[in-house]
């Protein structure tokens, strides 16, 4: 019996080889014919920033409406959770303008302004309800962002969770 050369028989160990290299490039020039997600639109942006500034108001003047020797610790608490929402909206402001292609905004143009909403005071159920629900907007558009977009609205969403679980929580 002699062998016949066939088409199964004629692979070597070249072919393997080659076969194998040509798997690779297909590999890896694959995931670049697709389309990276597109960022949040500055709608998205803005609507975080808005957020931001509101928050911030909301937690100052829950602050101020705290009266008596036992609720120093809170008010405290509720001032830098102000702080916080007031700096998360001067990076937003500056991302919103980047983004644009504009020039940053000057802090006088980003700082929220103090008044207290009509009505009563808010309390610290409200800035703990506002914190959450700006924590879990933040992180959905971290999620569909990247680079430092990404960064910056999950640090944002971070701060907020650290806020309204540990901050606030702890002291109330």
């Amino acid at each position: 019996m002699s062998q016949v050369p066939g088409p199964l028989t004629a692979i070597d160990r070249r072919r393997v080889l080659t076969g194998a290299g040509m798997l690779a490039l297909i590999a890896l020039a694959a995931p670049a014919c697709g389309s990276s997600p597109m960022p949040p639109a500055l709608d998205d942006l803005e609507a975080q920033f808005q957020l931001a500034r509101r928050d911030s108001e909301l937690a100052a003047a829950a602050g101020a409406a705290l009266t008596g020797p036992g609720s120093q610790a809170l008010a405290a608490a509720l001032d830098q959770v102000s702080l916080e929402r007031a700096e998360h909206a001067r990076a937003l402001a500056t991302e919103i303008a980047r983004a644009a292609g504009q020039p940053a905004p000057a802090a006088a143009e980003t700082t929220a302004s103090t008044s207290t909403p009509e009505g009563t005071a808010p309390t610290v159920s409200q800035v703990v309800n506002a914190l959450r629900s700006a924590a879990e907007g933040a992180g959905k558009l971290a999620i569909a962002s990247s680079g430092y977009r990404a960064g910056l609205l999950a640090s944002i969403a971070a701060a907020c969770t650290a806020s309204y679980a540990v901050a606030l929580v702890t002291q109330s």
